[in-house]
């Protein structure tokens, strides 16, 4: 497993640890976790630690793909904890493409602060 579900101080958020290439099965337990948590919340919060990130197999592709144009609009914060120069960017891009999900970078020694703004 390269996708590790952790624990966050809110039902509403889902934690991910990711350390290594993404597969189909790894979106499996992510796709599971989001569908019990709407059965409760209306809006939910990404949290992720990307340790490091080893690629994304064709099939994991496709089933994020899916995943993400299904649950669009159920997601408004995503945290995103890694120390890598390019993900900050990233974010920012992703806050103009999709401005309905507020994404901020943190850098791991400020886990504490992504978590509290993830949960708040």
């Amino acid at each position: 497993m390269s996708i590790e579900l952790i624990p966050t101080k809110s039902d509403a958020a889902i934690g991910l640890s990711i350390d290594g290439k993404i597969e189909a099965s790894d979106i499996d337990r992510i796709s599971e976790a989001v569908e019990k948590r709407l059965q409760t919340h209306e809006k939910l919060r990404v949290y992720v630690e990307m340790k490091r990130l080893g690629g994304i197999s064709l099939e994991a592709l496709f089933e994020d793909l899916k995943l993400a144009l299904k649950h669009f609009k159920d997601f408004d914060r995503k945290a995103v904890v890694c120390d890598a120069k390019w993900v900050e960017p990233a974010a920012s891009v992703s806050n103009r493409l999709f401005p309905q999900i507020e994404v901020k970078s943190f850098p791991f020694d400020r886990q504490a602060d992504a978590m509290n703004w993830i949960c708040e």
